[in-house]
């Protein structure tokens, strides 16, 4: 046992209650590292955790720590990459869609008690949700005072998540952050960002510096294939070619066109 000096969850509510908070990227870069980490450790040995959530994650020494282990499972690997648990117990703000799900719909109505299928990437769900807050200030689906009706909107695909460009304070949010969370969000867990990929040197969010990302504001640098360059030439040259527009003034091909081509690559970066 250990003395914890606080908890994220005390953490957050000091960066991002104040009327003056802002986005700052270099905290949220930190303690994610320090959450995945934690994570990393605890799926090394086939567990999964099943209730991430701020308050879980006490710091020791300066250093975050992974505690409440309550409702953990560990995976048989010898016969499934699942755990199963007979109870949806959990915290709803960062519970995953299966975690609230019964996908035992025949016993279910036989009476039989609710089996939920989890793996690991249930846990990164739930780590999406406090990344989600980190940026936004609350987890994406807490604007939903209901609890019923927020249970019911995180397994309602037609229910999406939405992932503005300004964060906390107005900050400007860079599309690395928006495409991981997007990536940690996705309701289907096959699709959804590894541990082992998030703590690597080529996730963009983590590791700015390798990605060359030099996001400020609008503007910055993006990662152009030769063939998203080609589309680009063309549509100049078919701009120039339209006679009733004529080529671009320069201050459009100062201004305008550098700005729209970039939000355009950074939208596409975002959706894969």
């Amino acid at each position: 046992m250990e003395v914890g000096e606080s908890d994220l969850n005390r953490i957050l509510s000091q960066r991002l209650h104040p009327e003056d908070a802002q986005l700052d990227l270099a905290f949220v870069r930190h303690y994610w590292r320090e959450m995945l980490e934690c994570v990393a450790a605890v799926h090394d040995h086939d567990i999964v955790h099943s209730d991430l959530k701020p308050a879980n994650f006490l710091l020791v020494q300066g250093r975050l720590k992974l505690i409440d282990f309550g409702i953990a499972n560990a995976i048989d690997t010898d016969n499934t990459v699942n755990v199963h648990r007979e109870t949806n117990v959990g915290t709803p703000n960062y519970m995953s869609p299966e975690s609230l799900q019964d996908v035992n719909a025949a016993d279910r109505v036989n009476g039989a008690a609710k089996l939920m299928k989890l793996g690991k990437p249930s846990d990164v769900w739930s780590l999406g949700c406090i990344l989600y807050q980190m940026t936004y200030g609350k987890p994406p689906f807490a604007y939903i005072a209901n609890q019923f009706n927020r249970v019911m909107a995180i397994v309602n695909p037609a229910v999406a998540i939405t992932y503005p460009t300004s964060g906390v304070g107005g900050s400007y949010v860079p599309s690395s952050l928006r495409r991981l969370l997007r990536q940690c969000l996705d309701r289907d867990p096959a699709n959804r960002a590894t541990i082992a990929y998030m703590l690597s040197r080529s996730e963009p969010f983590l590791h700015p510096d390798v990605a060359l990302e030099g996001e400020q504001g609008v503007g910055g640098s993006v990662p152009v294939s030769e063939e998203l360059l080609g589309q680009i030439l063309m549509n100049i040259v078919a701009r120039c070619k339209d006679p009733k527009r004529g080529c671009p003034t320069d201050t459009e091909l100062k201004s305008t066109y550098p700005r729209a081509f970039i939000e355009k690559i950074r939208s596409s970066l975002e959706k894969g």
